[in-house]
């Protein structure tokens, strides 16, 4: 048995998500017999013969992934539109550990819809038997919601009654990835088949830790500041220099030991054409290089992400850019939109930030107990635990209890550079996965790198990593038991209930912003 993914149609979007959760992937024809896969991905409308390999292949006990509008008809399943601002699951079945998944989209419900609960507490997606075999049949195509290039200001969810608010993606791309990957495990362990795929983190570490600055108009001594803390903590940080603002003494950037210099802006602007953002980041990258600091990493300021920023950057070859309003909270992966796929990959963070939590009013206490939170959580879904903070925004005790926790957790600490590289290395790796018994054989084009590993899940639950090798007996393996789910919070529907606070706050950032792409200063 082959445990791969199959796709009836080629899809860079689909293609790169499956790399990203580190699961092999292959067309297929569905005209030309078994389609050979463990899952079959239907990706787009079928044609009538098309239906009828599928509902063939569900006869033999296959199993399906796709949205309701692309299956319609497939074993009689129908769908109806529906409006579907956002989606969050029940504290049981395959899709638990889903939080609030924003999406504001006209979407296609399935009729048999058993999991996943609109705004209005209904079903959108349905988990379960189809015709002889098994499928996850979702609301919305999940290539075209990761494609999606809105952003909007939104609340993130605390124990407190003021929410922190920042501007994102409009729809949450890292919550996307946990759908995907339920759905890939459940469609597997229904089959009573292992749900094999590449580890996120290198040397079979359980999580690990990057610390993004923006430099943001930080006086000399503020910086300082914050560096020494770092270096108290043994913490190497990503430092995201707004050229402009330090001119003067940029060269002591060059002296951060132990740190990453990236660029970030020379204007604290960003603009709506390729040439004025060409113009504004290659005039920073020249005079950090002129003061003796390479910058492989770039961050845009307020997290602004468009296609013509994105075109700038890719021409300036970074190894790496980092934009909230393109995705947060989620593992690196390259933009794409209307076809195009850009050369840098995203490596996103999580958006609020020690000022977020300012803004609104929360004492020093509060702040530690949000990233506490945020930190445990993060870790029972393994999700990068990637912050980011600025100088001018002060509150060194939180940032000192931030490092410490992460310590107490036995986290490890890398700059966004060393991620990024340690991903390339990872995505180099993706061997094909075959089961015979109890036997899994792993096939790849080049060796994989000393740090990958591969993680397995049985049916069951329980899990093992293991490096990468021809041939691994199952039986012979060490076990551990299946993990504690994070479910969402019971309150997490009220971060979308109306708030006139957070209202103002939308208008007077979406204000700024566009003030900002004009030419302004906030």
């Amino acid at each position: 048995m082959k445990l791969n993914v199959g796709l009836i149609s080629p899809s860079p979007m689909w293609e790169q998500m499956l790399l990203q959760e580190g699961v092999p992937s292959n067309r297929v024809e569905l005209n030309r017999g078994d389609p050979g896969c463990s899952v079959l991905v239907v990706n787009r409308v079928l044609q009538h013969s098309e239906r009828k390999a599928v509902e063939a292949y569900l006869s033999s006990g296959g199993a399906v992934l796709g949205f309701a509008g692309h299956l319609a008809g497939v074993c009689k399943t129908t769908s109806r539109a529906a409006r579907i601002d956002f989606l969050t699951s029940d504290v049981t079945g395959i899709f638990s550990d889903i939080h609030l998944l924003d999406l504001a989209i006209s979407g296609e419900v399935p009729r048999e819809a058993n999991c996943l609960r609109t705004r209005h507490n209904e079903f959108a997606a349905y988990a379960g038997k189809l015709g002889g075999g098994y499928a996850v049949i979702l609301p919305f195509d999940i290539a075209g919601m990761m494609e999606d290039r809105r952003a909007v200001v939104k609340s993130f969810y605390s124990t407190r009654d003021r929410l922190p608010t920042e501007r994102v993606s409009a729809v949450s791309k890292g919550e996307l990835r946990h759908v995907l990957h339920y759905a890939l495990r459940y469609l597997h362990h229904v089959r009573n088949l292992p749900y094999v795929h590449v580890w996120y983190f290198p040397d079979g570490k359980k999580n690990v830790s990057a610390f993004r600055i923006d430099s943001d108009k930080g006086t000399k001594k503020e910086v300082d500041e914050l560096y020494h803390l770092a270096v108290m903590n043994d913490f190497s940080m990503t430092w995201f220099v707004d050229v402009k603002s330090h001119e003067e003494w940029l060269h002591h950037f060059a002296f951060l030991a132990g740190q990453e210099i990236g660029v970030h802006c020379y204007e604290h602007r960003t603009f709506d054409s390729f040439d004025e953002n060409l113009k504004n980041i290659s005039k920073a990258k020249r005079k950090l290089e002129l003061a003796g600091i390479s910058s492989p990493g770039f961050a845009a300021p307020f997290g602004i992400w468009s296609v013509e920023l994105a075109k700038a950057v890719d021409k300036l070859v970074f190894e790496y850019s980092s934009e909230f309003s393109y995705a947060y909270d989620t593992f690196p992966f390259y933009p794409s939109v209307d076809g195009q796929t850009f050369l840098t990959p995203q490596i996103p963070v999580h958006p609020i930030c020690i000022g977020s939590l300012r803004k609104v009013g929360y004492t020093g206490q509060q702040m530690k107990e949000y990233f506490k939170r945020v930190i445990d959580e993060k870790l029972l879904r393994d999700e990068p635990l990637f912050f980011y903070h600025h100088p001018t925004h002060h509150y060194p005790d939180v940032v000192r209890f931030i490092f410490q926790y992460l310590e107490e957790k036995e986290i490890d600490n890398m700059t966004m550079l060393e991620f990024a590289r340690w991903w390339q290395k990872r995505l180099k790796y993706l061997p094909s996965f075959n089961l015979e018994n109890s036997r899994l054989g792993m096939a790849a084009d080049s060796p994989a790198d000393d740090s990958v590993r591969i993680r397995v899940i049985r049916p069951d639950g329980g899990e093992t990593l293991v490096q990468p090798s021809p041939l691994v007996d199952l039986k012979k393996l060490e076990w551990n038991p299946q993990r504690h789910r994070a479910s969402a919070p019971a309150d997490i529907r009220r971060i979308r209930e109306f708030d006139p606070r957070a209202l103002v706050g939308e208008v007077f950032s979406g204000l700024a912003q566009r003030f900002t792409r004009k030419g302004g200063n906030r």
